[in-house]
């Protein structure tokens, strides 16, 4: 199965097969959206919403941070916006890039060689030279490939945490 083919399998699942699913999602996510408009997470001066302790704002709702750590990054980000389409899970990981757990995201990410591009997967130590980060931002990916997540891009909190974890050196 060719590159391009891998990620059009996976989008395909997300179109074919979850037609009534998506339209019961958008219905629960207005719904949500309306109720945290109503409740929200508080107020700062600044007239915007600011999020408890221990909490950051992630696309208008707060979510526990996320440390730039693979330990935290693996259930904040990875489990919820990778493997749980099942693009990147054990059984068939599109572009063999398994994220189903810390160690499979270590060995398939970490100074491994990118499949679409010359370059890292993840460059430790260099975000800017991570084709993941290209990936996540939308930028320099040669057609016919996409941006990741393939239902929606990721939060700044999540990018920018991410992003940490490189620099720090991706341990």
């Amino acid at each position: 199965m060719t590159d391009a083919s891998q990620d059009s399998r996976c989008a395909l699942r997300h179109t074919n097969y979850t037609a009534p699913m998506k339209k019961f999602a958008l219905g629960l996510s207005l719904l949500v959206s309306v109720g945290l408009g109503m409740v929200g997470c508080g107020d700062s001066s600044d007239g915007g919403s600011a999020c408890p302790d221990g909490q950051v704002q992630c696309d208008g709702v707060c979510i526990d941070s996320i440390e730039p750590t693979l330990t935290s990054i693996q259930p904040g980000v990875f489990n919820i916006s990778c493997t749980a389409s099942a693009c990147h899970d054990a059984d068939l990981p599109a572009q063999n890039l398994d994220l189903s757990s810390v160690a499979a995201s270590e060995a398939n990410l970490v100074d491994v060689d990118a499949e679409q591009v010359d370059g890292k997967r993840v460059a430790a130590g260099d975000s800017a030279n991570s084709y993941m980060m290209n990936k996540l931002l939308g930028q320099n990916i040669p057609p016919p490939y996409l941006q990741m997540p393939i239902l929606g891009t990721l939060c700044d909190a999540k990018v920018d945490v991410v992003r940490q974890w490189i620099d720090d050196g991706a341990t």
